[in-house]
């Protein structure tokens, strides 16, 4: 039998190599038109091959055929369509024939808009496919296997959620586009064309930063959505490795910019390309090739590719260096009658630069740190708090820059008419800093971070407004960097003052935390075909505002025959903040003698609902320390109010004394019909909190055993300033969008 989706893709890999031929032959002879148009015909071919065996994958997904090993791990019977769709690029070779699909369909669009530099921008640019279609064919997602099951492993719970759907996508949309401008710059560097390739290759490079930003961002939600620790970026290596060529990307951007503005940073403009692209493939190398396994949740196991990706990476390294060696004494530098001053634009576009590639170069040694300490000793990875401190001084220097630089204008500039312009910057810092020491002394370094955060804000916002009115186009810095600014407040106020609490929830009984009412209506059990989800719906209230929030826990077997278990987080979205409730554990109902004694835990000014009674912490009686000589000890009392089944209530105080030879616990009767009693069995003064020991009937005591309620336990966290960070994250996308517009034409 005829593997169809196989002979595709090596009837591409074929295509590829005939199309890159000839582009070769092109660029050694002169008005070769057959060879152009060869070389055109056959890549157009290969992106017919590659988009058919992209269908026949998916055909497959779709129609359950399960003989193939790659839907089998990755699919299953009882998915819905959009995840059915999803698990094709759920592993590593649905994930490179997705890379390569992408990459063929931008390169149509490449070869008719590179005009004169075609022959070379696409011989570069088929290199890169012809290595990773390689690839496909060294781990190909049409493997069949000796028998048929019956049904697929089926898709990671985790993985099914809307966002999961687009985010890998996007994600290598962008590592597809980061390709041209490298393509773009070593085939300026054949032509020896050092300023003519800026112009073509600057939309590409927005676009490259605008789709990889995007499925960064698309991700960071992800995991604040669905993961439950209650973050959006976690330093996670796999994280880290599509930073990376972002942050390179960016600098590039700017280089770009000012070459095409003024005519400089040829040379760093070269190396910037070749970098954000060649960062692409060493993360692709150390994500893919099973380094950073035990280190990383996300990261794939080596499926025998490593070799080709290490010779994948030198290739284009050497190529890289020796275009560039052999050119860079011919790269004219700027001109030297070209005024350059130290309070200017194209300082501060040096400075950006030289911040984002710095700051890109220790993330990426931090991510690098397993394969680092592998050569030396045993493998290990750099903690979280590495990244946050080498990063915040960069953050520090980027909203300095931001905060300013905007406002002037290519040249020298004048102190004295900057700082008439200054207003909004002042308005955006003193607002920023005046919120953030309300909500309490963070630090020295957090607080100037948040101060300059709000003054970038101010400025690019009065700016944004400006050049919208006079033309939309005119705004996408502007735009991009209020996106940067309120980015930078939101990740300070979510992240230094977010509050949680560990909350045991009895069914049927309330607790209050963190401002709220908390109410455990009891688990809601639902079958799935892999396994089970546990809806634990919360009654929550908070002033006149009340809903039902649903976390869940899910669990299902995996392939191995293990059982994974999931917690899915609600989120009550907020202007000023989130209501976070993720799942901790779920006890579930167990019987107990009646007879047994029971603890309360009471915070002060708590109250809470046991039984037939509700009991509110006051505060605490110390009257009795006074005056206590007579060596029977110390006596403190806890200030009660209870009320039996919503009557009148009565205040109580149970009294503790604390002497040489023991505690004595003085119990006083509860009110109502029935005999009970409530005595105080501990203080926990340092937090601010008592343990009462109930003695009495429960409330099922007719029986011999009493069931305990089942109990949800939660993490609630308040987390500030979530609307703002998302908000500056949208708003630098919709600066890069406006960006590619504007280039484009």
């Amino acid at each position: 039998m005829i593997n169809l989706g196989e002979v595709t893709i090596w009837l591409g890999l074929i295509a590829i190599g005939i199309s890159s031929g000839c582009y070769w032959l092109v660029n050694s002879r002169e008005k070769d038109t057959l060879s152009l148009n060869v070389a055109r015909y056959s890549f157009t071919g290969f992106a017919a091959f590659m988009t058919l065996a992209s269908a026949l994958l998916m055909l497959a997904i779709l129609r359950h055929e399960f003989q193939y090993s790659y839907v089998a791990n990755y699919s299953s019977r009882d998915l819905p369509l959009e995840y059915l769709i999803s698990s094709f690029w759920a592993g590593q070779e649905g994930s490179f024939l997705l890379w390569v699909f992408l990459g063929a369909w931008l390169g149509i669009f490449l070869m008719h808009r590179s005009g004169e530099m075609e022959p070379q921008v696409m011989l570069i640019y088929n290199l890169n496919h012809l290595f990773l279609t390689i690839l496909l064919i060294k781990q190909s997602p049409f493997k069949l296997l000796p028998s048929t099951p019956a049904d697929g492993q089926g898709l990671n719970m985790l993985l099914q959620d809307f966002w999961m759907v687009i985010h890998p996508p996007v994600v290598f949309l962008g590592y597809a586009a980061f390709t041209i401008p490298f393509a773009y710059a070593i085939a300026a560097l054949w032509r020896r064309e050092y300023d003519r390739w800026i112009k073509p290759a600057l939309p590409w490079t927005v676009f490259a930063f605008l789709s990889l930003g995007a499925g960064i961002i698309i991700g960071g939600y992800w995991s604040y959505k669905v993961l439950g620790w209650g973050g959006y970026w976690g330093w996670d290596p796999v994280e880290n490795a599509s930073l990376l060529p972002w942050l390179a990307g960016a600098a590039l951007m700017h280089g770009m910019i000012l070459q095409l503005s003024l005519g400089k940073m040829r040379k760093t403009n070269f190396i910037l390309a070749a970098f954000s692209f060649l960062l692409i493939i060493y993360c692709t190398f150390l994500t893919r090739s099973g380094i950073l396994a035990d280190f990383s949740v996300h990261s794939f196991t080596d499926l025998g590719i490593t070799g080709w990706l290490v010779f994948f990476m030198f290739f284009f390294l050497f190529i890289t260096l020796w275009f560039f060696i052999t050119r860079a004494r011919e790269i004219p530098l700027s001109k030297k009658d070209a005024e350059f001053s130290y309070f200017s634009r194209e300082f501060g576009f040096i400075g950006a630069m030289i911040i984002l590639c710095l700051s890109a170069l220790i993330t990426g040694l931090g991510t690098s740190a397993p394969l680092i300490t592998r050569m030396l000793e045993k493998a290990s990875k750099v903690s979280n708090e590495f990244y946050v401190d080498t990063n915040m001084p960069l953050a520090l220097l980027i909203v300095l820059l931001l905060s300013f630089v905007p406002l002037l204008t290519w040249g020298k500039n004048s102190f004295s008419r900057l700082s008439r312009k200054l207003l909004w910057a002042v308005i955006g810092a003193v607002v920023s800093g005046s919120i953030t020491l309300y909500l309490g002394y963070p630090g020295i370094a957090v607080l100037l971070l948040s101060v300059l955060a709000g003054a970038t804000v101010g400025v690019n916002l009065h700016l944004a407004i400006r050049l919208a009115r006079k033309k939309i186009t005119l705004s996408a810095g502007a735009v991009a960097h209020l996106g940067v600014g309120l980015m930078f407040v939101g990740i300070i106020f979510s992240s230094v003052y977010d509050s949680s609490e560990k909350v045991r929830l009895p069914q049927g009984n309330s607790h209050s935390t963190l401002g709220y009412r908390l109410k455990f209506n009891g688990p809601e059990f639902h079958r799935e075909p892999r396994g089970v989800r546990l809806d634990l719906p919360v009654d929550v209230r908070k002033g006149n505002t009340e809903f039902i929030a649903r976390p869940d826990i899910r669990a299902e077997d995996s392939q191995y025959g293990e059982s994974r278990r999931f917690s899915r987080p609600h989120i009550r979205r907020g202007l000023v903040s989130d209501l976070y409730i993720s799942p901790v554990d779920y006890e579930p109902e167990k019987e107990e003698n009646p007879s047994a004694e029971k603890q309360l835990e009471l915070k002060k000014q708590e109250k809470i609902d046991f039984q037939d009674y509700e009991i509110t912490f006051v505060g605490f009686d110390v009257s009795g320390m006074m005056g206590q000589q007579n060596g029977q000890g110390v006596s403190v009392g806890a200030d009660l109010v209870v009320s039996y089944k919503n009557r009148d209530p009565v205040k109580l105080k149970p009294i503790l004394t604390m002497g040489k030879e023991g505690n004595t616990a003085k119990p006083v009767r509860l009110p109502g019909p029935v005999e009970a009693y409530v005595s105080l069995a501990k203080i926990q003064a340092s937090a601010g909190s008592i343990v009462l020991q109930y003695d009495g009937p429960s409330a099922s005591s007719g029986t011999n055993t009493e069931k305990t309620p089942p109990a949800f336990i939660a993490e609630v966290s308040i987390k500030p300033g979530m609307t703002v960070l998302w908000l500056g994250t949208f708003l630098i996308l919709v600066g890069g969008t406006i960006g590619v517009f504007r280039r484009w034409n």
